[in-house]
């Protein structure tokens, strides 16, 4: 059963990892199609590639899909033939493997990361409706991180020189496959771009939400005077002498009150 992606161990776990297989086979064991991108190593994105290849065989559905999808198959291919030479193929020692093991197939060498991280791309996205590009957009996004990164501020690498030069080494073949992924996504372009003017296919736009119209503003209330203040209102016993609704204003009470008063005076 593949291993929930969420159950990464942090890297200094090693101890209870093996990485004696790295091989994209070993990890295709826990690939599933439904995986969140965004928490995918950079060796289960290029699992991601093997699993649009065997999708594109069945799944053209006209004379544009039939002419490109063949192309987007070869790159495909050719991604995960490339990054197996360069990465996966040949160790010089177990640490060096290790090292490779852990930062291109995750801390658990099962492709997955502790956490999400987008890089670019809609976090839920899963592979079964990544695009090509987006899978670019992430892969590169993986490889940068190990090249910018550096090893001095690794404390294990720090205490370890073997561990050291193997990361360096690691980093210089990242630099060597993101220059060839460039020169992918400049070729599916000018694929892309040829086939849709051959086809008089235009390319989707997303839609444009119209602009918010700016609400009137609210007309100023005027400021309360103290006599414009809202009455208040009471409960009071009714009485005989007056017959008015059980509910009145204090106001209107205490007026009535003060005109029986001046009569009573007056009189």
């Amino acid at each position: 059963m593949a291993q929930q992606q969420n159950t990464n161990a942090p890297t200094n776990s090693d101890s209870q990892v093996s990485f004696t297989d790295v091989s994209l086979a070993t990890l295709k064991q826990h690939f599933k199609n439904t995986y969140k991108v965004s928490k995918g190593s950079a060796s289960q994105v290029v699992l991601g590639f093997t699993e649009m290849s065997e999708r594109l065989e069945t799944s053209a559905e006209n004379e544009y899909q039939q002419n490109l999808y063949p192309k987007l198959k070869e790159f495909c291919t050719g991604l995960v033939t490339v990054y197996n030479e360069t990465f996966l193929t040949t160790f010089s020692s177990d640490v060096e493997r290790q090292v490779y093991g852990a930062n291109l197939n995750g801390n658990r060498n099962t492709g997955s990361l502790y956490k999400s991280i987008p890089s670019g791309v809609n976090r839920n996205l899963t592979y079964n409706y990544a695009q090509f590009k987006q899978l670019l957009r992430v892969l590169t996004g993986r490889l940068r991180f190990v090249v910018q990164r550096d090893p001095n501020s690794v404390q294990r690498y720090k205490e370890n020189q073997e561990e050291f030069t193997a990361y360096q080494k690691l980093q210089e073949g990242c630099k060597s496959y993101l220059t060839y992924v460039d020169t992918v996504t400049n070729s599916w372009d000018t694929v892309v771009s040829d086939l849709r003017t051959r086809f008089s296919v235009t390319p989707t736009q997303r839609t444009v939400r119209p602009q918010r119209t700016e609400r009137p503003q609210r007309t100023e209330r005027p400021q309360r005077t103290e006599r414009s203040q809202r009455t208040q209102y009471k409960q009071v016993r009714q009485s005989n002498s007056q017959q008015e609704g059980e509910w009145q204003t204090v106001r209107t009470r205490s007026t009535k009150s003060n005109v029986n008063h001046t009569q009573k005076r007056s009189a």
